[in-house]
């Protein structure tokens, strides 16, 4: 089994690095440490023009949860119209109260980005009933699932992922994500069967920022990232000696 590899990404030069260092794919975003927010379209065009590798695309309006206001909405179903003009693949997800999902606004999605493959995200990790909402995904003509099996990270969730890979039966691709590294990459794909794994690859920039602090809020902390390359290779490694690339 070929495991593929995608890194989520937030900048140009973190998208080089995972299409170097071998990744499949990469998923844009932007505002990482709150799981992602949906990027600026020119960020979007930058990376397509970097890299030769697949790109998709975060749809998220928010920090927040995955139960959306009407303007939240309105702002996820117009990014995705922008995206989907593209015929990018949109990463995005929305749940009604109960945790169940948002069929209404995942149909919106599927008929104004008819050429996009839809992934819906770690909203599934929300869900009250995760098997089922699988079920209701695939029900919605969602091609594949991002997720970490109800858990912060994917190794933790691991029973439950390998729950949904079975009962999937390969109607729909299963993803692993959260907290994915070297360390941990072979044993997670053994132990749910997953063909497919997710992670990010920055860490904090060596440059020190210089002058004064552009958030009031948050005087003398550094927001710089920079690409983790030797995550990424790790990750390749690991897989590699493992037979699974």
């Amino acid at each position: 089994m070929r495991v593929a590899v995608e890194v989520c990404v937030t900048s140009v030069a973190e998208a080089v690095a995972a299409a170097d260092g071998g990744a499949d794919g990469v998923e844009a975003c932007s505002w990482l440490s709150c799981g992602g927010i949906t990027p600026s379209s020119g960020l979007v065009d930058s990376i397509r023009s970097e890299v030769r590798i697949p790109v998709r695309v975060l749809i998220r309006p928010g920090p927040a949860g995955f139960i959306y206001a009407r303007g939240e909405m309105l702002a996820l179903l117009t990014d995705a119209e922008i995206f989907g003009g593209g015929a990018l693949g949109l990463v995005t997800g929305a749940l009604r109260h109960g945790g169940f999902v948002e069929e209404e606004v995942m149909r919106a999605v599927r008929r104004i980005a008819p050429e996009s493959e839809i992934t819906f995200h770690r909203a599934i990790d929300h869900a009250t009933d995760m098997p089922s909402q699988m079920e209701a995904c695939i029900g919605l003509g969602v091609q594949r699932i991002l997720t970490s099996g109800g858990e912060t990270s994917a190794i933790q969730g691991a029973s439950m992922i390998k729950k949904l890979v079975d009962q999937a039966a390969g109607r729909i691709a299963i993803a692993a994500a959260g907290g994915i590294n070297a360390g941990n990459v072979v044993e997670l794909i053994e132990r749910t069967g997953v063909s497919e794994v997710h992670f990010a690859a920055q860490k904090p920039s060596a440059r020190k920022g210089e002058g004064p602090a552009l958030s009031s809020a948050n005087p003398g902390i550094d927001f710089d990232t920079e690409p983790d390359a030797e995550k990424i290779e790790g990750v390749m490694n690991a897989l590699v000696k493992a037979g699974l690339r």
